[in-house]
């Protein structure tokens, strides 16, 4: 088993842990508003999204699986998200009419954590989330421990640049 496998493993097995965290709170909390459907953190980025390079090469596999068609439209976002200067930014992997992303399976952790995990600085939530948190409460809410994922990732994956600088380097234009 090469090093490449074993990390890819472990990348997998952060994600699962996510997962399964955000089932639960979603799952015991009918209120809470991660769900399909609900595309507000992705209309509303502070930033574009972080990745390392495992993460990068997990997401491509995704990319892959895109027509040419809509690899275009998605490196026109990315041009334009790369010259934005003004927040929010509206992710590029967001298909725009139906609220879902494009690459779903293959998302980075930031998108998978978002909305489920507390970090150092206090959490990772829209207003969406702390207004219903402050009417409902989170005693019985178990968050993920953000600084620890994006710890367990950055151990795996190597060096963390934005979606917008892997995306032009590594997707090849049309011809």
């Amino acid at each position: 088993m090469s090093t490449s496998d074993e990390a890819r493993r472990a990348l997998e097995a952060v994600y699962a842990r996510v997962e399964a965290r955000a089932a639960d709170i979603s799952s015991s909390h009918d209120w809470w508003p991660c769900r399909r459907g609900c595309d507000h953190c992705c209309r509303h980025l502070a930033a574009p999204l972080p990745l390392t390079q495992l993460e990068w090469s997990y997401l491509e596999e995704g990319l892959q699986q895109l027509s040419a068609e809509v690899l275009e439209e998605l490196r026109a976002r990315v041009d334009a998200m790369a010259g934005q200067e003004a927040r929010p930014y509206t992710c590029p992997l967001l298909d725009r009419e139906t609220g879902a992303c494009r690459v779903y399976a293959h998302r980075p952790l930031a998108c998978r954590s978002y909305g489920f995990a507390a970090a150092r600085d206090g959490g990772l939530f829209c207003h969406f989330i702390l207004d219903l948190v402050g009417r409902h409460g989170d005693a019985d809410i178990v968050w993920a421990n953000q600084d620890a994922l994006e710890d367990a990732v950055a151990r795996l994956g190597g060096p963390t640049r934005p979606l917008p600088e892997w995306f032009v380097e590594k997707v090849p234009r049309k011809p």
